[in-house]
């Protein structure tokens, strides 16, 4: 089936019988082109999604070669491009029986199992493509069986594949990259990173697997190991600029601000500016206290895409470290109003709500963010603090009896429980559960306290205090 035909691999070649039979059609004539011609221009067809062309020239094709295998196969390569997959597979199995060896039957029917979801099957026919493959695309097939076992969940057979793959072609760069994420899925980082590092052990100038390693030790949080091993994927290739990105954005994760500063400063000696480049360069200035600097990032991010919200989070929270809520506020209402869905911007928006007065509008804020997140521990914890604050102890109680039953680790709530059970004058219950909660989480007592120092003027709960103190 065309395995000694000529290849049309150039671009314009192809381009050029194309031409010919879409002149031909426009014509009403009638033209000679080989199998091979015609395999090239339903390839054409077919890899441009263009399936109505690509059964034209099945069509004409057909009258000419009405018998032969190739373009039977093609036939049901359209009817797989057309979803007709439960058609398209009798008529593979039918050419497997006059030619068992031939991968691209193989392929053909492994690609049309996976998109059924048909995993097992889609394996079994991608092994028996590998055997008869010839070896250059090897590692393509090896990544396609790795990712039906990703499919199912198989992620120590995905890995097995990829370690077959990476043995049988160390160069294969897209294997590298899968079996990061399956040492990831598989919850063996530490394996994963032990395997990288004997991989580098006999190809040091892999910049894909410098790159890996250090997302690898990124992911468990070993940042000065991540930031050594970009370094090294960047000395291979000074213009590998995932590894510019991935190195700026661990430091900037493990508050390395001023190195991260200077990680995306190099980012932007390679590439053009963007929002989000100049967004996370005001995020280092702010956390290093230069909050002009941090300003000026921000509004020229926005200057570049005016509704990146990110930025406009990023002047709120400038802001509100500047003691001006009321600006704060108005950059949340931005940033919320550009991205209704995006639960962490509204839950900003109601804090600093609070903090201008208008805690209504904040308590509508927190109950819708609730009732989409159920379980989001810090929009329960705002909510309740915005009640304490307006004194409704009554409803904060209310409330807190739903969120202790819905929040996993609910301490912080137990702690403001204290507070509302003592100011309705259940002091001796509100005592009796801050010495219990003292005795086990003191660590997360300074929230209240700080928030309503007036607690510590009563004697008992002073006392409690001290002696529990560590």
């Amino acid at each position: 089936m065309n395995d000694d035909g000529r290849q049309y691999q150039g671009k314009s070649e192809i381009d050029n019988l194309v031409k010919r039979f879409e002149r031909m059609i426009e014509d009403n004539d009638q033209q000679y082109f080989d199998l091979e011609e015609f395999e090239a221009i339903i390839s054409h067809y077919l890899s441009f999604g263009e399936i109505g062309s690509a059964k034209k020239v099945l069509q004409y094709a057909s009258t000419l070669f009405p018998e032969n295998l190739m373009l039977q196969l093609r036939e049901a390569q359209i009817l797989a491009s057309m979803g007709k997959h439960i058609q398209a597979i009798p008529r593979l199995k039918t050419l497997l029986a006059f030619e068992p060896n031939n991968e691209e039957i193989h392929l053909c029917l492994a690609s049309i199992f996976s998109q059924i979801k048909e995993h097992r099957m889609a394996i079994k026919h991608f092994r028996k493509a590998l055997n008869c493959a010839d070896k250059e695309i090897h590692k393509d097939i090896y990544v396609d069986i790795s990712v039906e076992h990703q499919n199912l969940g198989e992620w120590r057979k995905a890995i097995s594949v990829l370690k077959d793959a990476l043995y049988s072609d160390p160069n294969n760069d897209a294997a590298l990259f899968e079996i990061a994420f399956c040492f990831d899925k598989a919850g063996a980082m530490t394996e994963g990173i032990d395997y990288y590092n004997e991989y580098i052990d006999s190809a040091p100038y892999s910049k894909a697997a410098w790159y890996n390693l250090g997302n690898m030790h990124h992911r468990v949080g070993k940042i000065k190991d991540a930031v050594s091993a970009y370094d090294f994927a960047i000395a291979i290739d000074n213009n590998y600029i995932r590894a510019y990105h991935q190195k700026a954005e661990a430091l900037l994760a493990g508050e390395f601000f001023a190195e991260s500063l200077e990680a995306f400063r190099d980012i932007l000696s390679i590439e053009p500016k963007s929002a989000y480049i100049l967004c996370n360069m005001g995020e280092c200035y702010e956390r290093l206290n230069e909050y002009e600097k941090a300003e000026s990032m921000y509004k020229e991010s926005l200057d570049l895409d005016p509704e990146y919200t990110d930025a406009f989070i990023g002047l709120g929270v400038l802001a509100d470290l500047q003691s001006l809520p009321t600006v704060a506020v108005q950059y949340f209402e931005h940033a919320a109003t550009l991205d209704s869905y995006n639960i962490d911007y509204k839950l900003l928006l109601a804090t600093s709500l609070i903090k201008v007065g208008k805690p209504q509008k904040a308590e509508e804020y927190f109950t819708h963010i609730i009732e989409r997140d159920p379980k989001n521990e810090d929009a329960w914890e705002g909510r309740i603090d915005n009640l304490q604050k307006i004194e409704a102890h009554e409803a904060a109680l209310e409330a807190l009896e739903q969120g202790l039953s819905i929040v996993k680790n609910p301490t912080l709530l137990l702690y403001q429980q204290v507070l509302s059970l003592y100011k309705i004058g259940r002091e001796a219950q509100a005592i009796d559960l801050f010495e219990q909660l003292l005795m086990h989480t003191f660590d997360k007592s300074s929230r209240i306290i700080e928030a309503f120092p007036e607690l510590l003027e009563d004697s008992r709960i002073a006392e409690l205090y001290s002696r529990l103190k560590p």
